[in-house]
């Protein structure tokens, strides 16, 4: 066992290589697809590469140590000699690693330009960022767009992003002092008052690369408080991501409250629930193609309640 983490060293020796294979411009796109399937083989590689992530500051370290574990594990050279997989890079690539990290997760020295992107309640619009990155805004959603250097600002909304680059960090998504990275990926960012939702469809999103690290898969979601930073983890499927595109609202066990925040955006409306509601997880469909009035009843009648409207919006429950 590495003496630093509680996994195998062979585990361990993957999740390093493919961090460092990820710093590599020419890494192609099915390499991308074998990473995601290394990921879902078990949760201990998702584990081990996290591990190796939070360790990416002393790169040199984990190369002299992997070195040492693997020393019989080497590539031939022209000379058909074998060479440690870290001697490609100077010093155990920590360099060449480190400088391609300031690269990816660091904005430039140059001032941003950012452009104010809204979209109207009930409003979807497709942006294409640059030739491989694409988003589509839901309604009642708020931004801030840098396309020179790819970066978005949420201020409100949701949106999904889509991004068909081959090397890790396309795209920069900021919520509140978070950023989220892409690693070749399909993702959907929602960003309210109090809460931050991410969910992936493709490939990963690495969320604060320089502290938190924390990584979401293709079919995993995040929920994150952004008072305190306190989150829950969750599986999810495609269809349920990317439904609010067809205009259907797909929830599985979602709280209420995370529900009634989703109809609420599409329709521009104040609904309360009654406290005994508000925490309940329930899962279903609703068409949100219909009027206000028929969504919100029909988000009533799953959770065996009625909606009445009141001056302020509308109530459901007691």
């Amino acid at each position: 066992m590495n003496e630093n983490n509680a996994f195998p060293d062979n585990i361990y020796a993957e999740a390093v290589r493919w961090l460092l294979r990820q710093r590599d411009a020419d890494m192609p796109d099915h390499e991308w697809a074998d990473f995601a399937q290394w990921l879902e083989t078990t949760p201990g590689h998702l584990a081990a590469y996290n591990a190796a992530v939070e360790a990416d500051e002393d790169l040199g370290a984990i190369g002299s140590e992997l070195a040492e574990i693997h020393a019989d594990d080497g590539i031939a050279d022209n000379d058909n000699k074998p060479i440690g997989l870290f001697s490609r890079w100077p010093a155990f690539g920590a360099v060449a690693a480190m400088l391609l990290a300031a690269i990816i997760f660091w904005p430039g020295s140059q001032s941003p330009q950012y452009a104010t992107l809204q979209t109207e309640y009930g409003e979807i619009r497709e942006v294409a960022i640059n030739s491989s990155v694409s988003m589509v805004l839901n309604g009642n959603t708020e931004l801030a767009l840098d396309k020179d250097a790819a970066t978005v600002r949420m201020l409100r909304g949701e949106a999904t992003y889509s991004v068909e680059s081959p090397r890790p960090g396309a795209l920069r998504v900021e919520v509140d002092g978070l950023t989220i990275v892409d690693y070749g990926t399909v993702f959907n960012v929602i960003r309210d008052n109090s809460m931050l939702r991410v969910a992936v469809t493709e490939g990963a999103v690495m969320i604060g690369p320089e502290r938190e690290k924390i990584l979401v898969s293709a079919g995993e979601q995040i929920e994150m408080q952004l008072n305190n930073r306190s989150l829950t983890r969750s599986k999810i499927s495609q269809d349920a991501v990317l439904a609010w595109q067809d205009q259907q609202l797909v929830f599985e066990n979602r709280t209420v409250k995370s529900v009634i925040g989703d109809v609420e955006r599409n329709f521009g409306t104040n609904i309360s629930v009654a406290s005994r509601l508000s925490d309940r997880k329930i899962t279903g469909v609703i068409s949100l193609a219909s009027d206000e009035a028929a969504v919100i009843s029909d988000v009533a009648a799953v959770l065996g309640e009625t909606a009445q409207k009141t001056e302020s919006g509308w109530r459901i429950g007691d």
